[in-house]
C-alpha cells in the first residue's frame, strides 16, 4: 500500500497494475496525475517483444 504523507508516499509496483488501478484511483491510493506521470516515465520496449501463439480451444474450437 501507499505509505507516508501525500507529498512523499511510496507506491508499490503492484498498485500500478491495470487490474487494480481503478480501485486504487477510487480509494485515493493514487490520483490521475500520478498515473499520467508513471505512464510517461515507462520505457518503450515494444521493439524487444516477440509474438507467441498458443492454441485457444475455448475461443475457436479444438485443433485436431
Amino acid at each position: 500500500m501507499a505509505t507516508g504523507n501525500s507529498s512523499t508516499k511510496t507506491i508499490d509496483s503492484w498498485e500500478w497494475d491495470v487490474r487494480v488501478r481503478e480501485r486504487n484511483l477510487g480509494k485515493g491510493v493514487i490520483d490521475a496525475k500520478e498515473v499520467e506521470r508513471h505512464l510517461a516515465a515507462l520505457v518503450d520496449v515494444s521493439e524487444q517483444a516477440e509474438t507467441v501463439t498458443y492454441p485457444q480451444p475455448a475461443i475457436g474450437g479444438r485443433e485436431e
